[in-house]
């Protein structure tokens, strides 16, 4: 628990510093991949560990843990970045758009938006989703899985304008393709943890096994990230240049501009939303971390359960993750709402392992119940990612995602050390890792009133006020710099 406090510390440090260059189309999808195998490579070394075990080795491998960690959640911030790109390119989205007369000339947008976003969306834009692919991409939609059709936009109620008609059917697509992202995702984690089951069984649950796992899982992600290196766009030369310009220092100070009160009065859903995501963040993220502990620990799980706990998470995220969406579609709920409930269920089991505490009864004691406590969790736990990326999406300035998202990743990081350092003192001073789910409810139940306060149809209002504010800046700093070059 206290190494993975130190890796997410570390982890909110270098995710503010690569803000400039994950700014960029061209950098952004050289650093991820960067990332990935400088991940994949600190995984694989464990395979050359000895079997006995001493002190070096053992702060190696933390350190070899450390990287693994950051390196995956800087690629992440990467990712998430082209998540609004890519929904904005849909073809049913695009259609919208052109009904509400929304869509500008290119020379009006080349002159209305950002620097940022007339690299991001004229480069990434053009490339993002092949002719040849686009069906196949929204083949794999939430929506498709069931229908095998594409996002059915005549089930939008016919008195809505059409230009909340478009807004509404690009959260729907955020959400759809987020949702879908993670079931994917999720689906990659059972197949490579059930592959992985195989020789941790045959060799007994020994040393070498686990060892063989991590590094074949290092070995899973470089491969498996080779399809994202092939259809990624990529950015020009000219991007490369713009952002090289700029250094750590000005990372760092972009976050802190970010922060200041002014730029929170403006986008007050924005900040209610983040602040409530440092708790909802290290809350769910430190429930995993507790219960693999828990059950090792005092329950005394295999390797072998270990691992099939993790199988019926991932097994269960996907389910989720799929099904969700189609009910969210029938149900016309928002994208806001579906978090809400998961928030709630997730706070479920927490308050289940703190009741047993107060009444004395024996809960959390049982393999069987911690199997059904990991389907429960799976099931939250993939709507839970897919729809507070998704939220957020709809909360942040257009053209200005790679900034926000990384602002994203520094409210997670920077607190959700706090969360296993927190546990682990409990575990450590009571001698009683069932204490801990007492820390975990509160950090799951203070932030339901601050997320009762957010309004996503405000909070898009202020987001788009807030960007044609820097872009009326930027003009009129251009503007006077072409004045004083000419003169």
């Amino acid at each position: 628990m206290y190494v993975k406090s130190v890796a997410v510390a570390v982890q909110a440090i270098c995710i503010i510093s690569i803000g400039p260059l994950a700014d960029s189309p061209y950098w952004r999808k050289l650093l991820l991949f960067i990332l990935t195998y400088t991940g994949s490579f600190s995984a694989i070394l464990f395979i050359l560990f000895p079997s006995m075990t001493s002190a070096p080795l053992v702060l190696l491998a933390g350190l070899l843990f450390i990287v693994g960690n950051t390196t995956y959640s800087i690629g992440t911030v990467c990712s998430n970045a082209f998540l609004p790109v890519l929904a904005r390119e849909d073809d049913d989205v695009q259609n919208a758009l052109q009904e509400a007369n929304v869509i500008r000339s290119e020379d009006e947008d080349l002159d209305d938006m950002a620097e940022y976003r007339r690299a991001s969306s004229d480069v990434e834009g053009n490339n993002v989703i092949p002719s040849g692919l686009g069906p196949a991409v929204r083949a794999i939609s939430a929506e498709d899985l069931a229908e095998s059709d594409p996002v059915d936009t005549t089930s939008l109620p016919k008195s809505m304008g059409r230009k909340t008609h478009y807004e509404t059917l690009l959260s729907l697509t955020i959400s759809r393709l987020s949702s879908v992202g993670t079931a994917l995702g999720f689906l990659s984690g059972v197949s490579a943890l059930a592959l992985l089951l195989i020789p941790v069984i045959l060799l007994e649950g020994s040393t070498f096994s686990l060892r063989l796992a991590i590094a074949l899982s290092g070995i899973w992600w470089a491969v498996f990230t080779i399809p994202s290196w092939l259809g990624l766009p990529s950015g020009t030369k000219e991007d490369a240049n713009r952002t090289e310009k700029k250094s750590f220092k000005d990372a760092w100070k972009r976050i802190g501009n970010l922060i200041r009160p002014k730029e929170i009065r403006s986008l007050p859903n924005l900040y209610l939303f983040l602040f409530a995501w440092i708790f909802l963040s290290d809350g769910f993220h430190t429930i995993t971390y507790t219960s693999i502990i828990f059950c090792k620990s005092v329950l005394s799980f295999s390797p072998s359960e270990i691992i099939l706990i993790g199988i019926l998470v991932q097994f269960a995220a996907i389910t989720s993750s799929i099904t969700v969406p189609k009910l969210q579609h029938r149900l016309t709920k928002t994208n806001f709402k579906i978090l809400f409930v998961a928030v709630l269920a997730g706070g479920m089991i927490p308050l289940y392992a703190c009741v047993g505490l107060v009444l004395g009864l024996r809960v959390l004691s049982s393999k069987g119940e911690m199997y059904v406590l990991a389907t429960w969790f799976g099931l939250v736990f993939g709507p839970f990612l897919s729809y507070s990326r998704a939220v957020y999406t709809e909360l942040i300035p257009p053209g200005h995602e790679s900034t926000f998202f990384s602002l994203f990743a520094f409210t997670d990081k920077s607190a959700s050390f706090v969360g296993p350092a927190v546990v682990g003192l409990i575990a450590d001073l009571t001698g009683n890792l069932r204490y801990g789910f007492i820390f975990l409810l509160i950090m799951l139940t203070v932030p339901i009133p601050v997320l009762l306060r957010v309004s996503v149809g405000k909070g898009k209002e202020d987001a788009q006020r807030w960007s044609e504010s820097k872009s009326a800046v930027r003009e009129d700093h251009e503007e006077i710099t072409g004045l004083l070059v000419s003169s």
